[in-house]
This record gives structure tokens, C-alpha cells and sequence, in this order.
């Protein structure tokens, strides 16, 4: 897994149409690693760990998340690519495609986030409590856990329960990444590229909204909702997202 210049460290295999992955923000870009195999037999496919995920450095003050995913294609040699984001990198792509059009050929949003649209995440009185303590005594294990049981609540294999484990810290952490303004929900009217939006039934409410938003708001918006898959869909229905994927990138 190669090093860039600014610090992101990440994965480039296949060839064809540059595709550049961004992850969730409970994991890294391994939770890609199911449908990577199936994307690089047509497509020269990328992707990186977000600042502070994985490999990557950590935060070093104020910075752009857009920023960082430019300087990473132009360190490739990459002058247009397609955009596959989940959840927190389905944000990222859908303010890059905003703030740097010229640099996007068309938006995958799996489970995304949208920039001005909170989440309303439901948990129990029970796990709120848990989640107070733990956060109060800094168990970052626990404090995983319980991530797991929002974000993947079909369960999770030794794989996937580790990249929470192995990302908690981040994905909890005040981020001080400057956000892109005017911000992403204000400006959906203004998305010029072909948009593929991808839900979970399982998922929580919150992103499942934001998903009929990004459906409705964006010209021309496919959307497709996958059975029997929570937040993490790589992992739940890889053969399905790569079968959808395929055929939007390859239109």
C-alpha cells in the first residue's frame, strides 16, 4: 500500500477508467476489499484511507478533505475519475463534485452522507447509557462495539469488527477538517454528472432519508436499494453493489 506525498496511503489495481473509492467514516478503505476484485477486471480502481483512517497521517490542524482526495489524483497522474463514496466518503465525493467538477466524471453515493443534513441516529436508553460510560472511561473497545451494533447491526465477521476497532479512535474524534460552503444540501440542483444512489433496507432511518433527498434532488438520479444490507453494503452484498456498479460506470 504506497505512501502519497500528503500523507494518504492507497491501494491502485486494474486498469481502465480511473475509479476512486471512498470509505465509511467507522472503517478504511478495507471495507472496499470485497467488491475491489470484481471493480479492477474493468476499471483502473483506487482506494485510499481518509486522513487519520488506516494508514494515513493523522490531523495536523484545519484542513480540506476535497484538498486531500485532488492532491492524491493529481499525485497519480489521474485527471478525471468516477466517484464511488460511502457514507462519509459518499460526502467528500459529492462535495468534490461540487467544489471540482471538472474533475469528476460521474457520483456512486452508497449509504451517504450529505453535508447540512443531520442524522438522526436512534439508540436505546441502555445503549446511550453504555456509550456515556464508555466514552467517560475512554474504551475505545466498547466504544466500538457499540458502533458495530448501529452501523452493522446483521453482524460482523473478525474482518469487519476489526477495521471498526482499528478506526474508532478517528471516527470519533473531532475532526478538523474546514467544511466545503455553501454546503452540499443547498446545492444538489447544481450536481451536472450522472448519479447513482445506493441504499441499504437495514440501515438506519437517518441515511435512508438522505438517500430519497440525494434521489430526488439530483437531475436524473438512479437509485437502487439493496435487500438484506445495513450501512456496511460492500459487505453484505458485494456481488449485488458490483453488479450495479459495473453497469452505472460502464453506461
Amino acid at each position: 500500500m504506497p505512501r502519497a506525498a500528503n500523507g494518504l496511503w492507497y491501494d491502485r489495481t486494474g486498469s481502465g477508467e480511473p475509479v476512486v473509492l471512498l470509505h465509511e467514516g467507522v472503517v478504511d478503505s478495507r471495507s472496499w476489499a470485497p467488491i475491489v476484485p470484481a471493480l479492477a477486471e474493468r476499471f483502473d480502481v483506487v482506494a485510499y484511507d481518509q486522513r487519520a483512517y488506516g494508514r494515513s497521517d493523522g490531523w495536523h490542524g484545519p484542513y480540506s478533505q476535497v484538498d486531500d482526495l485532488i492532491g492524491l489524483l493529481d499525485e497519480l497522474g489521474i485527471a478525471q475519475a468516477a466517484l464511488v463514496g460511502a457514507s462519509r466518503g459518499g460526502r467528500i465525493a459529492l462535495e468534490t463534485a461540487l467544489s471540482q467538477p471538472v474533475r469528476v466524471t460521474k457520483l456512486a453515493l452508497v449509504a451517504s452522507g450529505l453535508a447540512g443534513h443531520p442524522i438522526n441516529v436512534e439508540v436505546t436508553p441502555e445503549m446511550e447509557a453504555r456509550w456515556d460510560a464508555a466514552e467517560a472511561d475512554a474504551d475505545l473497545a466498547t466504544m466500538a462495539e457499540i458502533d458495530l451494533e448501529v452501523w452493522a447491526p446483521l453482524g460482523a465477521d473478525e474482518d469487519l469488527r476489526r477495521l471498526f476497532h482499528d478506526n474508532v479512535e478517528a471516527s470519533n474524534a473531532d475532526d478538523p477538517a474546514v467544511p466545503v460552503e455553501p454546503l452540499a444540501a443547498t446545492r444538489l440542483a447544481e450536481v451536472a454528472v450522472p448519479t447513482l444512489v445506493v441504499t441499504g433496507d437495514h440501515d438506519v432511518p437517518g441515511i435512508n432519508e438522505i438517500g430519497d433527498v440525494l434521489e430526488r434532488e439530483i437531475a436524473g438520479a438512479q437509485r437502487i436499494v439493496i435487500p438484506k444490507a445495513d450501512h456496511m453494503i460492500a459487505w453484505r452484498a458485494p456481488e449485488q453493489l458490483s453488479a450495479a456498479l459495473i453497469a452505472f460506470l460502464s453506461a
